[in-house]
Formats: structure tokens, C-alpha cells, sequence
């Protein structure tokens, strides 16, 4: 039987393509099935009951072919879905919103289903390291530094990071991402001291992470596959606003920020992660 590899994303993305084609080198037997939760011919039949046949209870239908859980011997989510579009209205949003959590349920449940795939980024694993507060907590457990923070909704809490920042300067980050239509994207941003005190609705509402600013001549973006190790300098501290120099996203479309770099650093890794797999990092560098 052919190895199946089931892969939950989109055929636009450059990084699928790619590994496609080094599978298939690498093996010629070897199958790699493209499924797109959002594409119209592409369905999933989860059945359940007290006559269900574990091994014959998931289905992945993609254009007309059926793949039973049997054939799959491998699964990698790389499913990245634009979740809002400035074309659409409120209630489309909500609309989509809600499809999007809905797949992602089903998904999560695939392990159950899939009991001899093995998955290439476990989505618990995947989930854990998206979130913020975590990635603070490994990096610092790894050796870096990480820039006096706090993660709250308490004013403050956000005010006395004020007196203990050397410089008295705090940016305010979003814990997960935000897009206000048609155009509107949440971007790393600069508060005043007075912010807590004047503005304190806007922090109790919700968590965010409050950090102490720190000034540097560039960014360097760090994938880490095994023992390799990636880099791409980022000159965000060319762009002329200070604002575009605080959150280089906002000009992300310039092709001059971007070069390849060559990084030197004594870090480990904590046993406790020693099963999480790819991780990347963002590093911000006081030195050139």
C-alpha cells in the first residue's frame, strides 16, 4: 500500500509545493493527499455509533476520492486560512468566523479517528506554542532574554511596568491577531505613561501583553528545523516613521527589509520540549 500523506492546507502555499515535490523524490510510491477545508469538493465524514468500525469511521473526500483512516499513514496540518476579508459584510464575517471554528474542531478530532497516522506537528503541541505567554516562558527557560513584560488587564499592574522599565517606554501587543474591516490590522504600538490612568477601560476588557520597549538596529526572524537553523535579518529601523520602525509589518511588502543573516548563539533545549518539534522564534538584536 502506497504511504498516504495527508495534508490539511491550501495549493497556493509555496511550503506545501515544495515538500510535495521532495516526497516524491524521495519516494515515488509515496502519496501526498492536499485537503482544503474551505474548498467546495473537498468533505469529511466523521461517523459514530455503537456499530462503528474505528478503523472505517473517518473519511477524507478529495474531488470524488474517497481516502478511508486506514490509508493514511502520515498527516501534517498546515492549514493557514485568511479569517476576515474587507469585501465582506458583518454578518459574512460572523458567517465565517463561525465555519472556521467549526473546522477547526473536526480537525482537532482527527487524532481519535487516524490511531496509526502519525502526525508530523501534533495540534495541541501546534496550539501551545502560538500562544504568547507561552513562547515567553520557553524562551527564557532557553537562554534568551526576554524584555521586562507583563500579560494583564489590570491598570495597574500596566503602571508600575512604567517605573520599573529603565527608560519608562512600554508598547502594548495583542496576544492573538486583529482585523477591524475594510482595512484596520492591530500593530505592535507605543502607550504613554499616562495611558492606565486615562484609558483604563481599554485594558481591563481583555489580557494583553504589556512590555518594556527595547531599541534595536534590526530584527532577525530564527526558524529552527532539528539542528538547522534559519535566518532573515529584517532592517525595520531604515523605515522612516516610528511606528512603521516599532512594527515593520505594517511596510511587510517592501522587498529592501529583507536579507539573509548569519546568527551566533549558546541556547539549549529544555528536555521538557524536547517533543515539540519546529519552533520559531523572533528575535530582536541590540547589535547590527
Amino acid at each position: 500500500m502506497a504511504n498516504t500523506i495527508l495534508c490539511i492546507g491550501s495549493a497556493e502555499d509555496p511550503h506545501i509545493q515544495e515538500v510535495g515535490k521532495h516526497v516524491k523524490a524521495m519516494d515515488s510510491k509515496a502519496r501526498v493527499v492536499l485537503f482544503n477545508p474551505l474548498c467546495g469538493s473537498h468533505f469529511i465524514e466523521i461517523t459514530a455509533g455503537n456499530h462503528s468500525d474505528p478503523y472505517t469511521s473517518c473519511t477524507v473526500v478529495v474531488d470524488g476520492d474517497r481516502i478511508g483512516a486506514d490509508a493514511i499513514r502520515s498527516v501534517w496540518y498546515r492549514w493557514k486560512p485568511a479569517v476576515l476579508s474587507a469585501n465582506e459584510d458583518l454578518q459574512g464575517l460572523i458567517a465565517k468566523d463561525f465555519a472556521l471554528k467549526e473546522w477547526k474542531s473536526a480537525i482537532r478530532s482527527l487524532a481519535s479517528y487516524l490511531p496509526d497516522a502519525r502526525w508530523l506537528n501534533p495540534l495541541a503541541t501546534s496550539e501551545l506554542l502560538n500562544c504568547k505567554p507561552h513562547q515567553l516562558r520557553l524562551a527564557q527557560q532557553v537562554g534568551l532574554t526576554v524584555p521586562q513584560t507583563i500579560i494583564t488587564n489590570n491598570p495597574t499592574a500596566v503602571g508600575k511596568l512604567f517605573e520599573q522599565v529603565d527608560h519608562g517606554r512600554v508598547i502594548f501587543k495583542s496576544l492573538t491577531p486583529l482585523f477591524v474591516p475594510p482595512d484596520k490590522l492591530l500593530y505592535t504600538t507605543e502607550i504613554t505613561k499616562e495611558f492606565p490612568s486615562t484609558s483604563p477601560a481599554s485594558i481591563t476588557r481583555c489580557p494583553a501583553i504589556y512590555q518594556e520597549l527595547v531599541e534595536r538596529k534590526s530584527d532577525l526572524r530564527i526558524t529552527v528545523v532539528g539542528r538547522a537553523v534559519f535566518v532573515a535579518r529584517i532592517a525595520s529601523q531604515i523605515l522612516d516613521e516610528r511606528k512603521d520602525r516599532l512594527d515593520w509589518r505594517r511596510c511587510q511588502d517592501k522587498d529592501e527589509l529583507y536579507s539573509v543573516a548569519q546568527v551566533q548563539f549558546l541556547t539549549y533545549f529544555h528536555p521538557a520540549y524536547s517533543k515539540l518539534g519546529p519552533q520559531k522564534y523572533s528575535v530582536k538584536i541590540n547589535k547590527a
